[in-house]
């Protein structure tokens, strides 16, 4: 049944649904009983401020203990711009949400208004347009902006419009006929998804702090700060703890400090002020006896009284040469992640909504599964959620499955024992895993590993331990592991090369980055930005020539997605460098246009098949041969100028004979 906020007498669920239709939240009841879910619904009472009534609805909800709100666009911004303790899910509109109206505004004689909160979607203008519709697009984003654009509608001559809820008051209000878009059940079920999924990451990490609370209210700092210099005092001053390597920096005999008043050990202390503020205090600078330190102070809180204070230190110098030999050391082993969200570019709400996704993620340790094809930036998205989470200051191991041998891969993944096999180092070889050990572990194209090397994998997620080839000993490891494909797994479980275990072990989060061409809008700002970053500040002496280029492949698929893109432009960029703008293009995008065409035509089972292109290889091999030359044959700074990665030069060069 549809609940009314407030009532007590039926129990809020985690999950709430504010429905602003009747007959939204009657098909997302269908939806939820066939589901078998537990989830109330609400409708907001008051239509002339269906609104204000929704963010009321919203607050009694928090209020009453729901952790997750589900509604519509417009609904759901207005519910997080109230900056309620919630997460809020959206229910996207999607173009099968808008064909029943579409199919009556095909018919209508005259102008056809669609009111929409954001950006309409460009697949429904297209459609627009291949119907013929005389259609106009109004975006508002507040109650007022919304009957202004329903005014500008009527003056602009429309006789029908298309929107949501907050239109329709207004249509009703200046007699305009109106239809209310309601969205189906992919849309209501995506959402019911994405809010499971967010609810299970904060119940998992609320269960590990309830696990730890206490344990970490009493040995917070000793436990993080063992190798630290450490001292604690009670409510009264007096020093409880004080390890050596805390006795070094004050200058004090072994045990003399063991009862002392602080301020009798540490001039100028802050210690003694810690105790009022309830409050710790982290990476303070401050002089302990001539000495430099980094210090946290920590205050002890038990039943909301301050017992004591635990602060740990270091020496500044101590600090800064670790951390410079940390970051030679990452660097060297190209162990670091080097993106974050913010390099992913591109403003489509297909593309907003994974960032969101994936950001949710960050803040979970499970494993995910990035699908994609080719050339997406799963690698990006793998990154940036290494960053975002708390093994940021660990290390990202990133290796391609693909691009080994069994024998070889298990060796790298797992590392080997001096003597494990004829041409083993001296010494033997720490791997991957180990390496990764309190980072992050990439495995790209996962869906490519043997057979033999997934059951090994799958002890390793169990088992949080791994063997090194040759050795009987098991070595334990924290590691956060991310997989990415480009292939059906599922189907690779049916046909029984990719064991069923270890895909839902590899996929507890799903991450799903959506092709370029499902995000159209977004090429229009990824070509602008590699144009310019290829160009530099020459970039406007070509502008117009390089638009009138992209505006002639419009069209074109993308099949190699945003890979295949930036190469495009690089050529482009070549060739109006050193070639000029007179250089006849025809030949570049009629070669495009018809690998578009062939792809099309040899695609079978979602693989495209993509003709060689033997002038653009050639090219290619100059180049590198242009940046190695450039870079005194270094492959590490060539890489960097080419924009790719050394395994990816190292396979190229071997693919060219360089």
């Amino acid at each position: 049944m549809i609940t009314k906020p407030g009532n007590t007498s039926k129990k809020v669920t985690e999950i709430s649904l504010i429905a602003p239709t009747e007959q939204l939240a009657k098909r997302t009841l269908e939806i939820i009983k066939q589901r078998n879910e537990d989830i109330s619904v609400f409708v907001p009472i008051v239509k002339q401020d269906a609104l204000s009534d929704a963010i009321n609805i919203a607050k009694n909800l928090v209020n009453e203990g729901a952790k997750i709100l589900i509604s519509r666009k417009g609904t759901a911004v207005a519910i997080k711009e109230a900056k309620l303790n919630v997460s809020v899910v959206a229910i996207n509109v999607l173009l099968s949400d808008y064909m029943e109206p579409i199919e009556i505004a095909k018919n209508v004689n005259g102008m056809v208004a669609f009111f929409t909160y954001d950006e309409m979607v460009d697949d429904i203008k297209s459609m627009c347009r291949m119907l013929d519709i005389d259609a106009r697009f109004y975006m508002f984003k507040t109650d007022k902006d919304c009957e202004i654009q329903v005014k500008k509608a009527i003056l602009d001559g429309a006789v029908l419009g298309i929107g949501g809820v907050m239109t329709q008051k207004y249509a009703d209000k200046f007699n305009l006929k109106h239809i209310t878009i309601e969205n189906t059940e992919i849309s209501i079920n995506n959402a019911i998804d994405t809010a499971r999924q967010i609810l299970q990451i904060q119940k998992d990490e609320l269960q590990k702090q309830n696990e730890l609370k206490i344990q970490l209210e009493r040995y917070r700092a000793v436990l993080n700060f063992t190798h630290d210099a450490i001292i604690s005092i009670d409510e009264n001053g007096t020093i409880d703890v004080i390890n050596h390597i805390a006795e070094k920096i004050v200058k004090s005999s072994p045990g003399y400090a063991l009862g002392k008043n602080i301020k009798q050990i540490v001039r100028n202390t802050d210690m003694i002020n810690s105790l009022s503020l309830k409050e710790k205090e982290l990476n303070q600078l401050m002089d302990i006896n001539g000495t430099l330190v980094s210090t946290n102070r920590i205050p002890i809180v038990v039943n909301n009284e301050v017992k004591g204070v635990v602060a740990t230190f270091q020496d500044v110098k101590v600090i800064q040469e670790s951390e410079n030999k940390i970051r030679r050391s990452l660097n060297e082993k190209g162990l670091c992640a080097k993106y974050n969200f913010k390099d992913i570019i591109g403003e489509s709400s297909v593309l907003k909504s994974t960032i969101s996704i994936a950001e949710s993620y960050a803040f979970s340790d499970s494993t995910i599964l990035i699908r994609g094809e080719t050339g997406t930036g799963k690698e990006l998205f793998a990154q940036s959620i290494h960053n975002s989470s708390s093994r940021h200051d660990g290390p990202f191991v990133a290796i391609n499955c693909a691009s080994l041998s069994s024998n070889l891969l298990e060796s790298e993944l797992f590392g080997y024992v001096e003597g494990a096999f004829t041409g083993a180092l001296k010494g033997g070889k720490v791997g991957l895993f180990e390496l990764a050990h309190k980072g992050t572990i990439f495995l790209d194209e996962i869906g490519e590993i043997p057979i033999e090397i997934q059951a090994q994998l799958l002890r390793v997620l169990q088992e949080k331990e791994i063997r090194k080839v040759g050795s009987t000993v098991r070595l334990p490891v924290d590691v956060r592991v991310i997989t990415a494909t480009n292939k059906d797994l599922i189907a690779a479980v049916k046909s029984k090369t990719f064991r069923e275990d270890l895909y839902y072990r590899i996929g507890v989060l799903n991450l799903y980055v959506p092709p370029l061409r499902e995000r159209k809008g977004d090429i229009v700002i990824l070509s602008r930005f590699f144009f310019e970053r290829n160009l530099g500040k020459d970039y406007t002496k070509y502008i117009d020539k390089f638009h009138e280029i992209m505006k002639r492949v419009e069209g074109y698929q993308w099949y190699g997605n945003i890979r295949e893109l930036q190469n495009f432009v690089e050529r482009i960029c070549v060739m109006l460098q050193y070639q000029g703008t007179f250089y006849d293009f025809d030949q570049v995008i009629e070669e495009f246009v018809h690998q578009n065409d062939y792809i099309k035509m040899v695609s079978e089972n979602s693989t495209h098949v993509v003709q060689s292109d033997k002038s653009l290889e050639k090219w290619e091999a100059e180049r590198i041969m242009a940046a190695l030359k450039n870079n005194d044959l270094s492959m590490q700074k060539a890489a960097e100028e080419l924009g790719m990665s050394r395994s990816t030069l190292w396979r190229k060069m071997k693919k060219y004979n360089l």
